[in-house]
């Protein structure tokens, strides 16, 4: 299941992620969180034997010119094949880190997941935004805009994959419901 999972995870990040960012009008989308205070949108972007944020987590979908994304991950632990590792603990901090990141992309929007609206869009912490915050410093931290929609548009997407294997998952949840 999980190399499936892990395969649909990297078809998606290829292909719907460029779309929503271009979409939303998002250069740069940072997502921070902590282990035991996950983000709801970290686990869908994580490999499927991820059990949870490990530490912090931070995941950083930078944008290029042509259209393609940057897969980044300023985390202790790889994420396989599907993130880039760009932090090396023994040599700076995680937050200098994302700010080097930053500073070397300049992005003109940073897409963060704050949102008085969708409850899927809001899942940075008042901690994580204030680190972050403090971190990047001006002039970035006032191009930090609301990532809802777009926390929400990758939630609601599926690949083709995804939506065939789902009428056969429905109907192995009706099987085990009906026997129980």
């Amino acid at each position: 299941q999980a190399t499936i999972m892990d395969n649909w995870l990297k078809i998606r990040l290829d292909t719907i992620m460029p779309n929503l960012l271009q979409r939303e009008n998002i250069d740069m989308w940072i997502i921070a969180c902590r282990e035991y205070n996950e983000d709801p949108v970290i686990m869908s972007l994580l490999p499927a034997t991820s059990m949870s944020a490990r530490r912090r987590t931070i995941l950083v979908f930078a944008k290029n010119t042509n259209g393609t994304v940057n897969y980044l991950t300023l985390s202790r632990y790889g994420y396989g094949d599907l993130y880039e590792p760009v932090w090396n603990p023994e040599e700076e901090d995680q937050h200098a880190c994302l700010a080097r990141i930053i500073q070397e992309r300049d992005p003109q929007t940073i897409g963060i997941n704050t949102s008085t609206t969708f409850a899927f869009g809001d899942g940075l912490s008042h901690t994580e935004y204030a680190l972050i915050a403090d971190a990047i410093g001006e002039p970035y931290r006032s191009r930090l805009t609301s990532a809802d929609r777009l926390c929400v548009g990758w939630l609601e997407r599926r690949i083709p994959d995804e939506l065939t294997a789902y009428a056969r998952l429905v109907e192995i949840g009706h099987s085990i419901i009906a026997q129980a």
